[in-house]
């Protein structure tokens, strides 16, 4: 789940939504979450490992930023935080493969370039 139409930075959405098309080739399930501006980084492993935090998973918060993230081996949060997401999941849009094959000229213009700027700053 990723943030949809309310995202604080334009050149990160159309530098994202550029790049769906190699995971959802690959069966990777993408969705849009449209209610409102989601920021968090969560993540539940095998039902009992989780981490909660600011990191993004790229190099530029590897290398520079200051990020951080709490990680809790523990069964009921893990629950709780599956719970949520299903709960978020509920507003959510799913990405499909031929509805993103087909968006229309300007978005992948618009793409192309932020993932070049993107890489630039």
């Amino acid at each position: 789940m990723v943030a949809g139409k309310y995202n604080d930075m334009r050149i990160s959405r159309y530098a994202s939504d550029h790049l769906y098309g190699k995971l959802l080739e690959s069966g990777i399930e993408i969705y849009e979450y449209n209610r409102t501006m989601l920021h968090q980084k969560t993540m539940v492993v095998d039902g009992i490992w989780v981490t909660i935090g600011t990191t993004n998973f790229d190099n530029r918060s590897f290398a520079l930023d200051e990020e951080s993230n709490i990680c809790v081996y523990d069964a009921a949060l893990a629950r709780e935080m599956e719970n949520i997401f299903n709960k978020d999941l509920q507003n959510a849009e799913r990405v499909e493969l031929q509805k993103w094959r087909h968006r229309g000229f300007r978005k992948r213009v618009l793409g192309a370039t932020c993932v070049f700027l993107k890489e630039q700053i």
